[in-house]
This record gives structure tokens, C-alpha cells and sequence, in this order.
């Protein structure tokens, strides 16, 4: 039989150095014992080696006198400074744990699939149940080293000193979350604005402060008249904290690489809000977190968490699972508003990213302003977060920005070129990466983009997947490596087509077959041709549609007049706007074209004039200068740029042999 070996640990007296450790002639702690015992008792389970695989399932328990379980994965307990252990002896059977235990009645039980709190005689039942015969080490441990989670301040670039609960902690202190440090927020924008190196990690961070300042400000309205709860704040922040789980490397530009090849599989798009939702079950389960033990009530707590993180627009129905009247709609416009689009991730985002890339944001964006200048009105018979009505043109400035940042940042003529050699390069590296661990034991996925459907193994994915492809000697990621190295030398794709404004709807997709007709198939290099034509559109709105067209983004904001009533709210007619601060578009399409190689270069630029000649004839676009985020492109420009680059190669030997170096004196 399975051995199950039992361990007492004891921790150093803060004030003494003298080991506080029990009598071997009492399998519990005397109550002088725990009179001088900083730290209550924890107890450790962990499968051993030769557990099978299902039985090696997790178990968490929950004591009184803060006694809990802590999982590990060895089955010897680990020798910490401070900690000693004392072995009582092999108990070879399970079942004599009954006998050890019987009488002792602080402990309570709680397993993952048993949630609710037991005796301590049915603990060992629950042992049987989870890992069946098969033995577990169990140890006694400090509290303060395994689930005693405490309140946390930290100091954040962007809104200084803030707080987070213990709930958010314990989130935060998971590996799922800490794998937010390790994607930049902006994905290739840094090779644009070196200073854009903040990450998902960041960005969530004050996305879950600026979700609690928002709910903490509605509560102190009218005495809470719209009895928001602690639960209603704690589960708040919980979903601005998770509600960016589900990014992959380099952010967006991921999410645009997995779409492209499970378009051409016949697959359905994969979002990162999904993933989210998906990454906050493995989160609990995988870290053995229960909610429950910080006051909130499962499942409809959860649900109501995932629900705030997907959305609810206005013509949505309410979710019946969430265990909230409807009259607390306005929740969800806190941290994904789909109801007018200001919501504290936007908020937060906006300031972060200009901070970050911009040293300040071109546009006066006061976070605290619009969170204090903001209330719960009743609109056409639902609950929604309404402004000030002076604040019009603040929050005009703040689409404003909206739309700045992505003509100036987020989708920078150079920013666009390097992600859509990101994703080449992962697209170029996606059938031969062998090196993400799947969940199983010993199994690992054989493609990057399985790994949005393998969420164990998607929680591992990070910016880091670029450096493993460029220092991996697999001979079949050369052509990735190729394509990083590129970028590492700033040999960007060459444009082949000055911006065009676009007239009509079309994707990038369609745009490019329609300019590939006009490429001879009779060319020896036709194919080579069509393998490196490019075709990039960008799209940017002020972040409000309507049947297809963009709106004024206002339009859809509900103001209300203190001065008049606190209660009523409306929204601004477009003609009430002065002029003077109204644009006179709200969106704009830009489409560019590249050729991938060199040598394409001019056979490339001379099939894409005779398109644009074609495309201009249809009255369908019209040139565009790009000012303020590049210049035209002189006729001799590109060649002279192809010329310097083809010689640099040359003399730096891509192929891994260095040329000899002119001496000074040749």
C-alpha cells in the first residue's frame, strides 16, 4: 500500500528564536500551542509521482483558525527558512486518518467538487474520493506562505497609489495573470514609439481602479439609492481586472494572425473576449480560488463577472443567471459599455497608451472629471451611467482622442507594416513550434494557433514566442527568422501604392484579389508576383456606428442638467453642437500596398498604377497625402532605399557568414 507520511511544521516566534513545535505524543496542537503561534496551522496535500494521472486531481480545504489546505506538487514538503518538520509516522492506509483526526473538531473540509463546509471526519472521506487509494503527502504549514491573502496597494504610473481587495489579489497573484506582464499593450507599436513598452498587466491594473472609483462614486450618490452592494463592487473590479486575460502575443496582432489561418481552415473568428471568459474557470480551478471565501456568492457572482466583461448592449435581454435585478443595468456600462463606448477600459487606455508612446495625450482627457461628473438615470425605461450635460465637448475631445491615437498610433503607416510582418512571421513559424505545453503530462501542441483552443496551453503564450523563434536551430523556422530579422534591421516592406481614401466597404482580402488581376500569369515571376503583394486597409472612426455608417459618437450619450432635474437625461441633437469643434467626417478608410520582397518591388508598383489608374477612373478614391504620419514617397525614394538595404545584406552575410571588412587604408 501507498504510504500517506504526516509532517508538523512550526514557524519561528516573531519575537523569540526558539521553535514552537508540539509534543510527538499528540498528533494536534495544544491550545498553549496555539497561543504562541504567529501563524495558524496549514495543511499540505500533493498527489505523488506514482499517483495516476485522474487521480491527480486538485483538493482545497478550508479550516477554521485559518487552517487550509496548500497544493503542491512534490511529494515531500518543502524546508523554507523557518519551518521545521517532525514526522509522526506512516499511516498506511488512508482510513487511519479517522482515528487521527476524530476528536478534533477545528477542522473543517471543503473540496473543489464538494464546496460546501464539512467535519472533520468526513475529510478523510473526501481524501478517498479525490485521490482514491493512492496516498498524498500531507504537511503542516505557516498561513502566511499559502492562502492567507491580504489587501495590496501598489503604485501605478498613471492614477498613483491604488488599492486592491483581497479577492483581486488572489487573482493577481496567479500565473495566469502575472503572463500579462509579458505582452506590451501596444504589440510592434514600440518600433514606432520606443517608449510603448507597457503591458496588458498594467493596463488591467487600472482598469480594476478606475472600476472601483466609478462604483465607489455612484454609491455615494442620493445616500445608494440603487443599493449597490459590496458584492456588486468587489465582482466590478474583478471584471476589469479580468477582462484582458485573453490577449495573446502582441496583442491584437495575434487575434489578426489565428482569424487569417482559421479563415482559410473554414473556421469560425476567435476573439479575445472569449478566451477571456475561458482563462478566468482555469484561473479559479488551476489555483484553487473559491470565491465563496471572500463573501461572494457562486455561481451567479461568476456569471455576472463574465457578463460584464462580454457586454450588454441596450437591445440585449438580460441575463437571467446573474442573481441581479434589471434595475442594476447600469453596471454594465462600467467596464465594457456597448451602450455609448465610455467605459473605464477606454479611459484608462487612452491616457496609458498616450503617456506611454507620447510623453501626454494631445486631447485633455480628465478620468477623474467624467467619473465624478457622472450618475444613474433612467432612459427609455432602463438604468444607465449619464454626464453632466457641460461636458459635451470634453467627451468630444475624448473620441477625438480616440481617433488620434489610432491615425497617429495604434495604426501608424510603419506600425501597420510591422505588425503585418508579425504576422508573418508567425504564420511563417505557425506549422513548426513544437515548444507550447499543452495540459497533458508530456504533451505539447505541434501549431502556434491551436493554442485558442488549448486554453492550459494559450495561458503560456507570450511576447517570448518571438525570441524563441529567432535563437531556435529547427533548419524549418528559417523563413520566420528571416522575416524577424528584417524587423530587427528596420528593412521594412516597401510600399508599392502611395494611401488611397477609400469610397467603397471593401476588405483588404477583396482589394487584393482585385489588384492581382491585374498581374500577367504569363510571367515566369508571376507567382512569386502574387506571393508577395500586400494589401493593408485601415478604418478609423470616432467609435460609434449606425447602420453601417459612422455617427457622431454623442449621439448616443445621455446628458442631464443638474440645474434642472438629477433624475431626467437626454441625449444632444447634432445641430445644437457649434460647428466651430464638429468634424465634418466621422471615419476614414486608407488602403496601402507592399511588396514582401525586393526584388518584387517595381513589377509590384507597376501592376498597382495600373489599378489605381483603373480604381480612380470608377470615381471610387482619391490620393492622400499622409500628413503627420509620413511623407510621399519621391519616385526615386523606394529604389534608392532597396539599393542601400541590398548592399547592407551583402555586406552583413544574412546567410551567417560575415564579409571581410574594408580596411581604412583601401
Amino acid at each position: 500500500d501507498s504510504c500517506v507520511h504526516l509532517f508538523f511544521s512550526s514557524r519561528l516566534c516573531r519575537d523569540t528564536t526558539e521553535n514552537t513545535t508540539p509534543s510527538t505524543s499528540s498528533n494536534r496542537m495544544t491550545q498553549s500551542d496555539k497561543a504562541t503561534q504567529p501563524h495558524a496551522r496549514t495543511v499540505m496535500a500533493s498527489a505523488s509521482e506514482t499517483t495516476p494521472k485522474k487521480a491527480k486531481r486538485e483538493v482545497s480545504f478550508a479550516a477554521t483558525h485559518n487552517t487550509n489546505i496548500l497544493q503542491a506538487d512534490s511529494p515531500k514538503p518543502p524546508a523554507e527558512s523557518g519551518l521545521s518538520f517532525e514526522t509522526f509516522g506512516n499511516v498506511h492506509s488512508p482510513s487511519a486518518l479517522e482515528e487521527l483526526f476524530a476528536d478534533d473538531d477545528q477542522y473543517l473540509a471543503r473540496s473543489v467538487s464538494s464546496p460546501a463546509k464539512t467535519p472533520c471526519t468526513t475529510r478523510v472521506a473526501l481524501l478517498k474520493e479525490e485521490f482514491g487509494a493512492h496516498a498524498s503527502t500531507i504537511a503542516l504549514r505557516p498561513l502566511d506562505q499559502t492562502s492567507d491573502v491580504r489587501e495590496r496597494t501598489m503604485h501605478c504610473d498613471i492614477h498613483g497609489h491604488i488599492h486592491f481587495e483581497p479577492p483581486l489579489v488572489a487573482i493577481i497573484d496567479t500565473p495566469q495573470f502575472q503572463r500579462l506582464r509579458g505582452l506590451k499593450q501596444l504589440g510592434g507599436t514600440y518600433y514606432v514609439y520606443p517608449g510603448a513598452v507597457h503591458t496588458r498587466f498594467s493596463h488591467s491594473l487600472g482598469v480594476s481602479y478606475l472600476a472601483g472609483c466609478m462604483v465607489d462614486h455612484l454609491i455615494s450618490l442620493d445616500g445608494n439609492k440603487h443599493n449597490i452592494t459590496e458584492r456588486d463592487r468587489i465582482c466590478v473590479k474583478l471584471a476589469g481586472l479580468c477582462h484582458d486575460l485573453g490577449h495573446g502575443p502582441f496583442s491584437h496582432t495575434f487575434e489578426v494572425f489565428v482569424n487569417r489561418i482559421r479563415r482559410k481552415e473554414g473556421k469560425p473568428d476567435w476573439c479575445h473576449e472569449s478566451a477571456s471568459l475561458e482563462l478566468i474557470d482555469l484561473l479559479l480551478v488551476r489555483n484553487g480560488i473559491n470565491l465563496e471565501d471572500f463573501g461572494l456568492q457562486l455561481p451567479e457572482d461568476l456569471h455576472f463577472i463574465k457578463a460584464m466583461i462580454a457586454g450588454l448592449s441596450a437591445t440585449d435581454p438580460w441575463p437571467s443567471r446573474i442573481g441581479r435585478p434589471e434595475s442594476k443595468r447600469f453596471l454594465f456600462d462600467i467596464v465594457a459599455n456597448k451602450r455609448n463606448g465610455i467605459d473605464v477600459d477606454k479611459l484608462d487606455y487612452f491616457v496609458r497608451d498616450s503617456t506611454s508612446a507620447l510623453g501626454e495625450a494631445p486631447f485633455l482627457c480628465d478620468t477623474r472629471r467624467l467619473i465624478k461628473s457622472s450618475r444613474v438615470c433612467q432612459i427609455g425605461g432602463m438604468m444607465a451611467i449619464c454626464f453632466e450635460k457641460k461636458l459635451a465637448l470634453s467627451l468630444l475631445d475624448v473620441f477625438k482622442l480616440r481617433a488620434w491615437l489610432h491615425k497617429y498610433v495604434y495604426q501608424h503607416h510603419t506600425v501597420n507594416v510591422i505588425e503585418e510582418m508579425i504576422c508573418d512571421a508567425l504564420t511563417a513559424a505557425n506549422d513548426h513550434f513544437p515548444y507550447i505545453r499543452s495540459g497533458g503530462e508530456g504533451q505539447h501542441l505541434q501549431r502556434i494557433s491551436d493554442a485558442v483552443e488549448d486554453m492550459d496551453a494559450f495561458s503560456r503564450l507570450g511576447d517570448w514566442i518571438f525570441d524563441l523563434i529567432e535563437c531556435s536551430p529547427a533548419p524549418e523556422l528559417a523563413p520566420a527568422q528571416e522575416i524577424i530579422l528584417r524587423l530587427r534591421q528596420r528593412h521594412m516592406y516597401a510600399p508599392v501604392c502611395p494611401s488611397m481614401t477609400l469610397l467603397d466597404n471593401k476588405s483588404d482580402s477583396e482589394l487584393e484579389n482585385e489588384i492581382k488581376c491585374y498581374i500577367d500569369k504569363s510571367r515566369s515571376d508571376a507567382p512569386a508576383l502574387l506571393r508577395d503583394l500586400l494589401v493593408h486597409v485601415t478604418y478609423i472612426d470616432y467609435g460609434a456606428r449606425k447602420d453601417g455608417k459612422a455617427i457622431n459618437p454623442l449621439t448616443n450619450v445621455h446628458f442631464f442638467n443638474p440645474k434642472r432635474s438629477l433624475d431626467m437625461a437626454e441625449t444632444i441633437a447634432d445641430e445644437h453642437f457649434p460647428g466651430l469643434f464638429m468634424p465634418r467626417e466621422f471615419s476614414q478608410r486608407l488602403m496601402c500596398a507592399y511588396s514582401r520582397s525586393d526584388a518584387s518591388h517595381e513589377a509590384l508598383r507597376a501592376v498597382t498604377d495600373k489599378w489605381r489608374t483603373s480604381y480612380r477612373q470608377r470615381g471610387r478614391s482619391e490620393l492622400l497625402t499622409p500628413v503627420g504620419t509620413g511623407n510621399p514617397q519621391s519616385p526615386m525614394h523606394a529604389a534608392n532605399r532597396l539599393k542601400r538595404h541590398s548592399s547592407k545584406q551583402k555586406g552583413l552575410g544574412l546567410k551567417g557568414s560575415f564579409a571581410s571588412a574594408p580596411s581604412l587604408t583601401s
